[in-house]
């Protein structure tokens, strides 16, 4: 007798949740046993596993999350690779979504046997909120837009912004459809774009729905988004029929900071900060001290024939880190909620003159607003430059 049975993570599971293998063995009762868990990965072994029985039932019980989730690349984003209104298709190989093989097998009385049952399990890189755990899935959001925020109030734009969004798409040749509207929702332009959007069949695709991606489009055709374009949509073809909503502001007092961030999907979104920022560093210096005089033949001289002072302090080193304080105008209720994904958000860029620096949140006032109860509240955060310099060495 043997394995008899492996119980393997179903569904559209998290890479970043817990991944149960519950295997049953008839010789859980041995003295010594154990279960045998090995995970591969593309062929690669990433770990071997020993595991005692759980006393209660005599199962085995191994959690792979912890070893795959080493396995997935957060290094696809290119924002300046822009084709069309794509930025990139992350692939299912390690990407977004992971596939690997668990083996179970079990070791008694000095004697090891391996692979006596196994299984493929796939994985999505999404990270499970705080409500409604392992209720929230990928396919809840099929042929739509993969973002938590008010879709049809994306405020902040301008024809100079990159604005991120993902897509969920399952049809084959979708195309996007741009309109836009003056102040009072007259229909000003609509452009089609036809064109293949899901090779090799992958249904995740990262958007730049920007102003300035638009007009870079629009250019070659009989009218731009301009000045007199108070928002626009995008959808697509009749097949999807979720949109996005996005109001110019092109009367700036201050120069807007996007924040790019992935969001709870794996994806990439833009936060887009504009009000004040605040540039401020904090420097960390290296010194030894010595004597602030010099001995002469005929006398002790503080200074030189130049009027140059010695040094009772030597500056020989120094590291420099930059921080910006930036504020958000007045998010919605809705934004709100969405805005912990920035809070929680493993890698962010904040643009800079068309450069994405990667940036850390150090310090935020960030708690959850409703207007009904909180008012109009401005979004506050200090981002640091994860970007540090080092002064001469003297």
């Amino acid at each position: 007798m043997s394995i008899s049975s492996l119980i393997n993570p179903s569904g559209e599971i998290s890479v970043q949740d817990d991944m149960w293998h519950i295997a049953t063995s008839s010789n859980a009762t041995q003295t010594d046993f154990k279960y045998v868990f090995d995970i591969f990965v593309n062929g690669q072994q990433l770990i071997r596993s020993k595991v005692f029985p759980e006393p209660s039932n005599n199962k085995g019980y191994f959690d792979a999350s912890q070893v795959v989730r080493n396995e997935i690349s957060l290094n696809w984003f290119n924002p300046a690779n822009v084709s069309f209104l794509v930025v990139g298709q992350p692939s299912l190989s390690g990407e977004i979504a992971i596939t690997y093989q668990v083996q179970v097998g079990e070791e008694f009385s000095g004697v090891t046997t391996l692979n006596m049952a196994s299984g493929n399990v796939t994985a999505y890189n999404y990270a499970p909120q705080l409500f409604k755990r392992r209720k929230i899935k990928i396919s809840d959001y099929n042929n739509s837009f993969m973002t938590n925020r008010d879709k049809l109030n994306i405020r902040n734009g301008t024809l100079n912004n990159r604005i991120f969004m993902p897509v969920n798409c399952l049809i084959n040749n979708p195309y996007p459809v741009i309109s836009g509207y003056n102040v009072n929702g007259s229909l000003l332009l609509q452009r089609y774009y036809s064109y293949f959007l899901t090779p090799s069949g992958n249904k995740f695709i990262q958007f730049d729905v920007g102003g300035k991606n638009i007009n870079n489009l629009l250019a070659t055709g009989p009218r731009l988004l301009a000045d007199d374009v108070a928002y626009y949509e995008m959808t697509f073809n009749a097949t999807i029929t979720d949109k996005i909503r996005i109001y110019l502001d092109c009367q700036k007092k201050y120069t807007p900071i996007p924040l790019h961030f992935i969001n709870a999907f794996g994806m990439y979104e833009t936060a887009i900060f504009d009000l004040v920022s605040k540039l401020s560093l904090s420097t960390e210096r290296k010194t030894f001290t010595k004597r602030d005089y010099t001995l002469g033949g005929t006398s002790v001289n503080y200074y030189d024939s130049n009027n140059v002072y010695n040094e009772s302090k030597i500056n020989y080193g120094s590291k420099t880190n930059w921080e910006y304080k930036l504020t958000m105008n007045y998010p919605t209720d809705n934004d709100w909620i969405w805005l912990q994904e920035l809070i929680e958000s493993p890698l962010i860029y904040a643009e800079i003159d068309n450069n994405f620096y990667p940036v850390s949140i150090k310090d935020t006032n960030y708690e959850v607003n409703q207007n009904v109860w909180g008012g109009l509240k401005a979004l506050e955060i200090t981002i640091e430059m994860n970007q540090t310099r080092y002064g001469y060495r003297r």
